[in-house]
């Protein structure tokens, strides 16, 4: 009978050729070699001589030929033959001789590299995001996971949200960031969701709908929109924005528009040069506003809302990059809400005085208030920045 399955070992089998035969003692089913008996015997193949390696590997003579005998055992055939002039491998002990090298150096690039990824001194990793209410929380985790390891390997790659899920489950990714709002719940994925966050449409300050102080949804969505493939409750009250306000947040519907784009930094380019609209949470947008280079529409339909999340593979071993990155994003979203929820603050408040100048009498006195409360929701915005970061 073999030996029994030793402690500490790697699965390997060496094939026995045909030659030799009269050599075998048997051929267990399976083999499975200890490494440290093949360093061993690769020390005995050297020296030719059980005291000469017993000495090298300081080792008793006996303890080294019990090492040998139980090498032999496991793999049930003779590896060196014992004559008066030294030892001399068989020809099966040459094959363990010639391939036995391979083996440990296989073994010691893999323990290496496990220790390596392990410490995150070394090793990648593959995040796919998509549009795109986490977008700048993914940034910024992603340049503090580089400060604290500046070896890591990282792909950062910008896909739709259904491509970010498909991409996951495939094992392309090890973890996705993106709208989750609506996603189901699936047994394969571990879902994260950070929380809703309120949608503005954004545009530069001189938009004609600025102008025009525009309330009304459907109004607004008579100017290109540039956004992602919109699911859901965003498809449903994209296609019929006079009804958002009564729309069932379970509706199962896309819907493409004008301009597609899965980045909030392209869709800001074109809302500067032209009188394109796209949706953003507040911190996407609040240093914009506070400088005055955009502006956020009073469009407000309370269910207009995203929601951000994480999600990765249930039953895939997370990797030591994996969860930093998560550790990391889940302070950088933590920021983020402190910032979107004094941005819904203070345009809350700037709408509530626009109500209470449109109820004075004189145009005069209307305007003014409205000029007085953008001077202060501008350093309400700057200070709110400042508070986050």
């Amino acid at each position: 009978m073999p030996a029994p399955c030793p402690a500490n070992i790697c699965p390997g089998a060496l094939a026995a050729p045909a030659a030799d035969v009269g050599k075998c003692l048997r051929y267990p089913a399976a083999i499975v070699i200890e490494l440290r008996l093949i360093r061993h015997a690769l020390v005995l193949g050297k020296h030719r001589s059980f005291a000469r390696a017993a000495a090298a590997l300081h080792l008793t003579q006996p303890s080294l030929s019990r090492s040998i005998a139980s090498l032999e055992r496991a793999l049930g055939v003779t590896l060196f033959d014992r004559t008066r002039s030294g030892v001399v491998p068989t020809a099966f002990g040459r094959i363990l001789l010639e391939r036995g090298e391979g083996v440990l150096k296989s073994e010691s690039d893999l323990r290496r590299e496990i220790q390596l990824l392990a410490g995150l001194d070394a090793g990648a990793l593959a995040i796919g995001t998509g549009p795109y209410p986490l977008e700048p929380c993914v940034v910024t985790a992603v340049a503090r996971l580089l400060r604290d390891h500046p070896r890591l390997h990282i792909r950062l790659i910008s896909l739709d949200a259904a491509e970010v899920v498909r991409e996951v489950l495939a094992e392309r990714l090890d973890v996705g960031v993106s709208g989750v709002s609506h996603l189901e719940d699936d047994p394969r994925l571990v879902i994260e969701r950070f929380g809703p966050q309120r949608l503005y449409l954004a545009c530069r300050p001189g938009h004609p709908l600025v102008a025009e102080r525009c309330t009304d949804f459907a109004r607004a969505l008579q100017y290109p929109l540039a956004a992602p493939l919109l699911r859901g409750y965003h498809a449903a009250a994209a296609a019929e924005p006079a009804r958002a306000a009564r729309l069932a947040r379970g509706a199962n519907r896309s819907f493409s528009p004008q301009i597609q784009i899965n980045t909030t930094s392209i869709s800001k380019l074109l809302a500067l040069e032209s009188d394109v609209l796209f949706p953003a949470c507040g911190s996407m947008v609040a240093d914009d506003v506070a400088a005055g280079r955009l502006a956020v529409l009073d469009v407000h339909v309370p269910a207009l809302q995203t929601e951000g999340g994480s999600l990765y593979l249930r039953e895939r071993t997370m990797s030591p990059a994996a969860r930093a990155f998560l550790a990391a994003l889940r302070e950088a979203v933590t920021a983020d809400q402190r910032a979107n929820a004094e941005f819904d603050r203070l345009q809350d408040a700037r709408r509530a005085g626009a109500r209470d100048g449109a109820g004075r009498n004189g145009a005069g006195r209307k305007d003014n208030g409205r000029s007085d409360g953008s001077r202060a929701l501008r350093a309400g915005l700057r200070s709110a920045t400042a508070r986050a970061r």
